[in-house]
C-alpha cells in the first residue's frame, strides 16, 4: 500500500472542503470516509508519501479555516495488514451501498430478494440498521 493520510473534521462540510482542497493540491485518491459519532468525519487519502503529506497539510489548513479541523496524520508505509483492513472496509461499504440502492429502487422486489443470498442480505441489512441506530 502507498502512503495513508487521514484528515478528521467535525461535520461533513469541513470534511468535503478539506478533501476537495487535498485532491486539488496533490496527486492523491480518496480511499475511504468514515462517519463517526458526534459528527466526526474521517477521510482517508492514499498516494505517494510526498503527495499525501502535501495534500493532508492543505486539507488540514482548509478545515482549520472553517473551524472544523480535529486531527490529521500521515503513515508513510502502512503495514500490510492495515492495507488489507482498509480494503475490506471499502468492499463492505460498496456492498452495503449496492444493497441500499436495490432496496430503494427495486426493479422487481421479489427478484431482488431471489438474487441476494438470504444470509448475506440479512447481515448487510443488520449492519445498515446498526449503523443507523449508532448515528442517532
Amino acid at each position: 500500500m502507498k502512503a495513508l493520510g487521514m484528515i478528521e473534521t467535525i461535520g461533513l462540510i469541513g470534511a468535503i472542503e478539506a478533501t476537495d482542497t487535498a485532491l486539488k493540491t496533490a496527486d492523491v485518491e480518496i480511499l475511504n470516509q468514515h462517519f463517526v459519532k458526534g459528527g466526526i468525519v474521517t477521510v482517508e487519502l492514499t498516494g505517494d508519501v510526498a503527495a499525501v503529506r502535501v495534500a493532508v497539510e492543505a486539507g488540514e489548513e482548509a478545515a482549520r479555516k472553517l473551524g472544523s479541523f480535529v486531527k490529521s496524520h500521515v503513515i508513510a508505509r502502512p503495514g500490510e495488514m492495515i492495507g488489507e483492513m482498509l480494503e475490506d472496509k471499502k468492499e463492505e461499504k460498496e456492498e452495503e451501498n449496492q444493497v441500499i440502492e436495490e432496496i430503494k429502487n427495486p426493479e422487481e422486489p421479489v427478484e431482488v430478494l431471489k438474487v441476494l443470498e438470504v444470509e448475506a442480505k440479512e447481515e448487510i441489512v443488520s449492519k445498515i440498521v446498526k449503523n443507523n441506530k449508532s448515528k442517532n
